[in-house]
């Protein structure tokens, strides 16, 4: 009895972490969205979901929900790593924090929170209470190392994605193009680009000391 007690205290804490978790995510996701920024994870509803699951101790929900924190968490600190190294432009970031502190402070303690959630909510279902209920109700208890090494494997394949992608001849053309159209006072950036046939579609970010701006070009090949 006192094992049951203790591993359903143990899902009901991650449950209401996860619910915790989600409900800040919605917020983060209308408070960027306000300013126009996208989402940090956009998995607000999921986490409440799963978070209701965990509090009505559902097992087979602990084993996705323990393995969907190691690969997720995997995949944001690696793919955090590879883009302050290959990616991040440093004048951008305190251009960022100089222009809009507010946000983007704001954006860097919820993402660092973040890191250092999904490994708590990790080992509390990987607790011994937890695998023991698990072993008993039939299900496997071995740790999720796939999920680990995917988190991992997706991100240097996005982040090989983005910087060919960033390094290809049309990226260099929708650079010009937006400097075409706002000058040589401002250094840019690529944010994003897209085909669709012979479409182009890219987003660039222009900035210097005074302002932020992003520049959508478009054109046919």
């Amino acid at each position: 009895m006192m094992k049951t007690y203790s591993y359903r205290n143990i899902l009901n804490r991650a449950g209401w972490s996860l619910i915790l978790y989600g409900l800040l995510d919605i917020l983060m996701l209308i408070y960027r969205g306000e300013n126009g920024v996208n989402s940090i994870s956009g998995l607000g509803s999921v986490g409440i979901i799963a978070g209701v699951f965990l509090l009505r101790g559902n097992l087979k929900v602990t084993i996705w929900v323990t393995r969907c924190s190691g690969f997720y968490w995997m995949y944001r600190v690696c793919s955090t790593v590879i883009g302050i190294v290959v990616f991040q432009d440093p004048d951008l970031w305190m251009a960022q924090l100089r222009l809009s502190p507010i946000l983007n402070s704001v954006s860097w303690i919820f993402t660092g929170a973040l890191a250092i959630y999904l490994p708590w909510l990790y080992c509390q279902l990987r607790h011994p209470q937890i695998r023991a209920a698990l072993r008993t109700s039939g299900i496997n208890a071995a740790p999720p190392i796939s999920a680990w090494v995917g988190g991992a494997g997706l991100a240097v394949i996005v982040s090989i994605l983005i910087y060919l992608a960033f390094s290809s001849a049309d990226a260099v053309a929708a650079l010009q193009r937006a400097k075409q159209q706002l000058g040589p006072n401002y250094t840019y950036r690529m944010t994003s680009i897209a085909w669709s046939g012979s479409q182009v579609e890219a987003t660039v970010t222009a900035y210097n000391r005074n302002s932020i701006q992003s520049v959508d070009v478009e054109w046919t090949k």
